[in-house]
């Protein structure tokens, strides 16, 4: 019977992988099979026979179920089910299975997961006019500078993600960039990708894989599809102009003061919070009702989750005090995501790519209003990467927790800690530049090729799942992209010499670039190439000339594209309240929000 099942899983992937189907190619052979399978019982085969009574009320009592109908019609409807799915679960390929796996209550990861794209609205999935990965460089490039997919390949970037994560090699001096924005960065990352559909184990065409996300700053991570269709999100007024929709927020479980200390400066200023968290559902699991679920995959991100709420509730207050008479809700989103744009542009960007290279990238590229737009891979997979490398060991988070571990800070947004312990909540203080005085400012760790020892088992992840390093790496060889050699002569960038690739590295890092005769360093990996470029030519403090470009002109694209950024608002200049007036940063956005004080 296993052989039979085996054999249709097959015939199903086969004819999977040739239809193109309503969408072109898929990387996923198994989906035709997963949403043209039906689970019911073929009539010719009969049905199973019903379960006796006793045999389903132990069933219904083993499984906590309280069933909504007689137990005569539910009989009869298991009987009708066949239990034998068109594509089993262990059919599936390994990474999907193990990120089914994030999804238990007790894990709860789902940054990097690999699911099905059955999961997701059909229209995201079907439609010609889906969001689609896809590559800057030239398929010329590509081909001619690209790492060979094989076992021989795959072993050494398994090795050389290894060495990023060995114990003892984080020993560099911290960035100038406040830590802040490594969270920045990866809140950014959610409102513009997500692929749950890519593998590593085979060669992928990016033009196959689907973004489920919006590919513009559009903040529909913190918004979802809106009130009118994610009403869960929202707090509606019940009094006043109707039109005043503000965020839900959580409660903190109260076990003592934490969170902003303020002006106070000293643990005597922390006070018990009681909305320092994201919505969540009661039940056992505390699922966090958000726009994206990983946004609640470590404290930190979460938290700026919860202050970009905040933020939007504060303007929300702001046109009330003004008596605005239009749509109060659509004009704070508007307003909202304008700063947010703008910070992201003049504080973020202009911090890791550099000045220069933004305003080359302002100056240069061309993209019409809703001209076609595919995510570069060499963005998403490689440069804008660069972030994993930043993420410290040990954070201040608050004067209750002084170093706290990476591990905490992935622990404490899960149970038994939910919702945020009220002694847990960050004081952002400590993560951004915003003048009340702390007596930690958490740098982020220089962009380099060494990762934080906690990266190198993520909890609650599985298999090489967990081995962020080795994951980046493998994604990219299947993905085929350029090398950084590539990527330089695709922008007419004098490479990296192979001296400075190998510059201040361990000696066994550097033996492992030179075997194979010299694969490694000659087809230097574009992620790691970014990081080295980085680390050798700015000390680690921003990107260099090939990532700085790939980021900043990713990002213009994206901006100059979309009608409704504060690029294509004429004379747009920020007038929130901020520290410079006609600017609006990050820290700013925190002070408005109201988290940086208790």
């Amino acid at each position: 019977m296993a052989k039979k099942q085996k054999s249709k899983v097959k015939k199903h992937a086969r004819k999977g992988a040739a239809s193109d189907g309503p969408t072109g190619k898929t990387p996923q052979p198994f989906l035709a099979a997963q949403l043209q399978g039906t689970p019911e019982a073929p009539a010719s085969k009969g049905r199973r026979a019903r379960i006796n009574a006793e045999d389903l009320s132990r069933r219904l009592r083993d499984m906590n179920m309280r069933p909504t109908i007689d137990l005569q019609k539910l009989s009869a409807a298991v009987a009708r089910i066949n239990p034998s799915a068109p594509v089993p679960v262990r059919a599936l390929p390994e990474e999907v299975r193990e990120s089914i796996e994030m999804l238990r209550p007790n894990r709860r990861s789902f940054h990097g997961t690999k699911l099905s794209l059955a999961y997701f609205p059909g229209p995201l999935v079907f439609s010609p006019c889906a969001d689609k990965f896809g590559y800057m460089s030239s398929a010329v490039i590509r081909s001619a500078t690209k790492l060979p997919f094989n076992a021989t390949t795959q072993a050494l970037l398994d090795q050389l993600g290894d060495l990023m994560g060995d114990p003892g090699r984080d020993t560099a001096p911290d960035s100038t960039v406040p830590s802040g924005f490594t969270y920045v960065g990866q809140f950014v990352d959610h409102d513009i990708t997500l692929d749950v559909s890519s593998t590593i184990d085979a060669v992928t065409d990016a033009n196959t894989i689907n973004n489920m996300r919006t590919p513009v700053l559009d903040l529909d991570s913190l918004y979802g599809r809106g009130p009118a269709m994610d009403p869960f999100l929202y707090d509606f007024p019940s009094a006043g102009p109707t039109t005043a929709i503000k965020f839900q927020l959580g409660t903190n479980r109260n076990t003592g003061a934490g969170g902003p200390a303020g002006s106070v400066g000293t643990p005597a200023g922390m006070q018990v919070q009681t909305d320092f968290d994201v919505p969540r559902l009661s039940s056992a699991a505390q699922t966090a009702i958000i726009g994206d679920p990983r946004n609640d995959e470590n404290l930190i991100v979460a938290q700026f989750h919860h202050a970009m709420l905040c933020f939007h509730n504060q303007v929300v207050d702001l046109l009330l005090l003004a008596s605005f008479s239009g749509d109060i809700f659509i004009e704070a989103k508007k307003i909202v995501t304008h700063h947010y744009q703008w910070a992201v542009v003049n504080d973020f960007l202009k911090r890791v790519c550099g000045s220069a290279a933004m305003a080359n990238a302002m100056a240069t590229v061309n993209a019409p209003v809703n001209s076609a737009f595919r995510m570069p891979v060499e963005f998403a997979v490689a440069a804008y990467r660069f972030g994993h490398s930043m993420v410290r060991d040990n954070y201040w988070v608050n004067f209750n927790f002084q170093a706290a571990t990476l591990g905490q800070v992935f622990a404490f947004i899960r149970n038994p800690h939910l919702p945020v312990l009220s002694t847990w909540v960050v004081d952002f203080n400590a993560f951004f530049d915003t003048g009340v005085a702390v007596p930690m400012n958490n740098k982020a760790r220089a962009i380099d090729s060494v990762l934080a020892t906690g990266l190198e088992q993520l909890p609650g992840f599985v298999g090489l799942m967990a081995v962020l390093a080795k994951r980046n790496l493998r994604r990219g060889l299947a993905l085929e992209l350029p090398s950084g050699q590539g990527m330089a002569q695709f922008f007419g960038i004098a490479p990296m010499t192979a001296a400075e690739l190998q510059q201040n590295l361990p000696a066994n890092e550097v033996a492992l670039l030179q075997s194979n005769a010299g694969l490694l360093l000659h087809r230097t990996p574009l992620w790691y190439y970014i990081l080295r470029e980085a680390a050798v030519l700015f000390g680690g403090n921003q990107l260099g000339p090939v990532g700085g470009r790939i980021v900043a002109e990713t990002f213009v694209r994206i901006l100059k594209r979309d009608p409704g950024s504060y690029l294509n608002m004429a004379g747009f200049l920020p007038f929130l309240p901020s520290a410079t007036p006609g600017d609006f940063t990050f820290a700013d956005l925190l002070i408005f929000a109201g988290v940086t004080q208790p």
